[in-house]
């Protein structure tokens, strides 16, 4: 296959997806959601992905799947190179994504200090805190070929009926044909379903179609792991284009022997002022946006990078199975009592409702929605083998969770990415390999408030400086405590680079003496703190400012000064 075909793989809908490119060994999975009706769209707010290279030639990728609408008009297309095997496709959990996210999340604490001694009567506006930013089978022998379409493999696996099916592509137009058999199988199908599967079915790859199965509902739409063919991973992300909403996230942990960079990607480095420090779920994601823009809408930020034993036991751990195990090993009264205790703890994880659907025997004229809504009513009426029960706990709810969590404890290095693109960024699929001439990156960021105080104010009037761990200060007053200058005229990186497997990667953009300088005006606006002469209680502002104004106000005036000499 050659690059420029290549290029023509991509992601339809919001299901996240993966390629890979190499030389004799080239494989992509790539996903497309359809729902007849654009009264129900689908949901792009956001895209997370989990990519685990397994060092034998293939890679796993754990793939979150956002949908709205009905669970009748549920479609989801992934064109592959190969026929998964049993062993190759398998249920994801969403609690799995939420847990790694929580772990990985980019946290920015400010701590607070005090220099000298304020006006004391019991008050005091001392500030501090964290705050964390955004930033889841029968293998068959080929039947069908008679109209043109081969179903290779089908199955169920979790809420999901699923085929792979080929296409001969020698005919004129491979999508009609897999059109026809799709609609004539139940797959729903959008109009513009043709013309975007096309390239795909024309490079000979085959197609994995999915729907929920009978009785299931939308909520029991879940992530879904897939291992293919591939040499590293890559996200096809030209085809989101046709249904994305404006900066959609995608947020992206790669699984292998180093740290992860994007490959024809730019790596970011944010401008640690523009980040409220007061409060950074207010704008860490604008700043990741205005970030990405500057690379020309086609740039990660490293949130994340470390030891995968640093996750250990993050998405399943040792007190997880531990109180499964007991959970197991009880002995109950009543099913009912049974089932409370694996609701309070599981109920409202994947799967859960699923395995209840599957094992348990309602009333005549009782629907499962009417059970969900209170199984406390139906004590005593229903009918279940408890064995079958937590058989179907485990393999539908806790097997899951373990899967995920083997992939962290088999992968030496994780490192997570995010950035959020636009339709019209989205014109390079973003490619990723490992570099192990990188360092760790550390999600927690801490800065330093510290309190110039001196005995004529209070210590909620008193100046302040924010020294930044990036270097840099920002100077404020005590009124101005919980509101971020914003510095929207800065740049929002600090620098952007050009990385790949080896080295420390080619910087494009070094911003750091711009930002130091607006910085140094910023600050220069500032009076100098109030001080006490030495010889008594009088106000003097001869005296040696507080953590080292003059210099700052001095850089300031001199940069002012050169800007107005040019």
């Amino acid at each position: 296959m050659t690059l420029r075909k290549l290029e023509r793989l991509g992601l339809v809908g919001v299901a996240c997806a993966v390629m890979t490119f190499g030389e004799a060994r080239v494989a992509s999975a790539c996903g497309g959601l359809f729902c007849s009706s654009p009264s129900q769209p689908v949901n792009q707010a956001a895209e997370r992905i989990v990519f685990a290279e397994n060092g034998d030639g293939t890679v796993t990728a754990v793939i979150q799947i956002m949908y709205q609408g009905s669970a009748q008009k549920f479609s989801w297309l992934l064109p592959i190179s190969s026929v998964p095997t049993k062993d190759d496709i398998a249920v994801a959990s969403n609690v799995a994504f939420q847990r790694l996210q929580a772990a990985t999340n980019p946290q920015y604490t400010l701590t607070v200090s005090v220099e000298g001694t304020c006006k004391t009567n019991g008050r005091s506006a001392g500030f501090g805190g964290s705050n964390s930013a955004p930033g889841a089978p029968t293998v068959g022998t080929g039947n069908g070929g008679s109209n043109g379409v081969t179903v290779e493999a089908s199955g169920t696996v979790g809420a999901f009926d699923w085929s792979v099916i080929s296409v001969d592509a020698s005919v004129a137009d491979p999508s009609d044909l897999a059109v026809k058999w799709l609609t004539d199988n139940a797959y729903s199908v959008g109009e513009g379903a043709p013309g975007l599967i096309r390239p795909y079915l024309q490079d000979g790859l085959h197609l994995l179609a999915l729907k929920l199965t009978k009785g299931s509902d939308v909520g029991s739409i879940r992530p879904l792991m897939l291992t293919y063919d591939a040499k590293s991973p890559m996200i096809p992300i030209k085809l989101t284009a046709v249904a994305a909403n404006d900066d959609m996230g995608v947020m992206t942990w790669l699984l292998g022997s180093a740290r992860g960079v994007p490959q024809n990607y730019r790596s970011l480095e944010l401008n640690e002022a523009r980040i409220n420090w007061f409060n950074a779920n207010s704008n860490y994601n604008a700043v990741v946006t205005t970030a990405a823009d500057e690379a020309g809408g086609q740039g990660f930020v490293t949130e994340y990078a470390a030891k995968s034993s640093a996750l250990a036991g993050t998405v399943w751990g040792p007190s997880d199975e531990q109180r499964w195990q007991s959970l197991r090993s009880n002995t109950f009264a009543s099913f009912s009592q049974l089932f409370e205790s694996v609701f309070v703890q599981w109920g409202q994880w994947d799967g859960f409702w699923d395995a209840a659907r599957a094992t348990i025997t309602l009333p005549a004229g009782v629907a499962f929605s009417d059970f969900q809504s209170c199984p406390s009513c139906y004590e005593g009426q229903i009918q279940v083998a408890p064995s079958a029960f937590f058989d179907a706990i485990e393999s539908n709810v806790i097997e899951p969770m373990r899967a995920v969590e083997q992939l962290f404890s088999r992968s030496a290095y994780v490192t997570r990415l995010y950035s959020t693109l636009s339709a019209a960024e989205m014109t390079v699929d973003p490619a990723f390999t490992f570099n192990p001439s990188l360092s760790d990156v550390s999600n927690l960021h801490n800065a330093k408030r510290v309190i110039e105080c001196n005995p004529l104010l209070e210590q909620f009037e008193a100046p302040w400086r924010i020294e930044l761990p990036q270097g840099g200060v920002i100077r404020g007053t005590g009124s101005q405590v919980g509101t971020w200058p914003g510095f929207e005229d800065q740049p929002s990186n600090s620098r952007i680079s050009q990385v790949s497997a080896s080295g420390s990667g080619k910087v494009l953009e070094d911003n750091t003496a711009e930002i130091q300088l607006a910085l140094d005006d910023y600050n220069s606006t500032f009076a100098p703190p109030k001080t006490v002469a030495s010889g008594g209680g009088g106000c003097s502002t001869s005296g040696k400012p507080s953590g080292g104004w003059s210099f700052l106000a001095i850089l300031g005036a001199l940069s002012a000064f050169r800007r107005r000499r040019r």
